[in-house]
């Protein structure tokens, strides 16, 4: 089971629908209301679905981020463990890194990534992607799974580099700041191509993760070596801010293994960014409009 967001080719305003193989069965709900759906269960989904009476096939639709406008799009920075290095660590003192990207950075699958002419060096980020159910604040870390309500893949795309003025590159204390800038950028994070609901996804904790670039794998890994699992992240998380139906989490990045260098991207490269048991997200980096 998988849940769609998507505009068919006779209806101009997106759509709902849960995806069975190639079949697409349009939900009765509203797209402002995905808060609702996403408060519900398998049983739940699969009732609503069965008295669906407008189908279609999943080839003949355009697919778009599985959510629309999420109140928050949080991400993990640095949250995975060299592929060389000793997962026997004590990470229970450190504290997660945590950051925020702009809802207008969303994308969906397929979409095209803009290279902005502010743009230096740009890499992409194929991460598992949580979406929060039910809402929650100061969630513990036993319960975390029960305001989960689906996974999807998330690319963070990160501008290594931006095209400011040699002063302020050479500045020690903007070095933060342009890391973060760089992730702010619109269209900076596609999203998709659907929800798995967490019923029906395998363990989490133990998937595939592949990205490929223009069809050559560059990096691939496992999420088993998250430092901080996904439990530890909603329950830090929601320490901090009250957890609402839709947002999403970027879980983190799998590194490129040792002795390799990141792939910076150039307009025109495709990436396709594969998770076990959800599928995956392609998208192109074309020139932007601000040039």
């Amino acid at each position: 089971m998988r849940i769609v967001r998507y505009l068919s080719p006779c209806v101009d305003k997106p759509a709902l629908g849960i995806a069975d193989g190639d079949l697409i069965a349009e939900l009765p709900i509203s797209d402002s209301h995905i808060g609702t759906l996403l408060l519900l269960d398998n049983s739940a989904l699969k009732r609503i679905s069965s008295a669906s009476t407008v189908t279609h096939n999943l080839e003949n639709v355009s697919l778009l981020s599985p959510v629309a406008r999420p109140g928050k799009i949080l991400a993990m920075a640095a949250n995975y463990h060299p592929h060389e290095e000793n997962l026997d660590i004590n990470t229970d003192v450190e504290t997660p890194r945590v950051f925020i990207k702009p809802t207008t950075a969303l994308l969906g699958p397929d979409d095209e990534i803009p290279y902005h002419s502010i743009t230096g060096d740009l890499v992409e980020e194929i991460e598992l992607g949580v979406v929060i159910g039910r809402p929650g604040k100061d969630i513990r870390v036993e319960d975390a799974f029960d305001h989960i309500f689906g996974y999807t893949i998330i690319n963070d795309v990160s501008a290594r580099s931006l095209r400011f003025s040699s002063e302020r590159a050479n500045d020690p204390a903007t070095h933060w700041f342009d890391w973060l800038n760089g992730k702010w950028l619109d269209g900076h994070c596609p999203v998709g191509p659907w929800i798995v609901p967490s019923e029906s996804m395998p363990d989490p904790a133990n998937l595939l993760i592949t990205t490929k670039i223009n069809g050559e794998v560059t990096v691939q890994g496992n999420t088993s070596r998250m430092k901080f699992d996904i439990p530890r992240q909603i329950a830090y998380i929601s320490r901090l801010c009250t957890l609402e139906s839709g947002d999403l989490i970027a879980t983190g990045v799998v590194p490129v293994a040792t002795g390799q260098d990141e792939v910076m991207l150039k307009p025109g490269d495709l990436i396709e960014g594969f998770v076990e048991g959800i599928g995956t997200l392609r998208n192109t980096i074309i020139r932007a409009g601000d040039d």
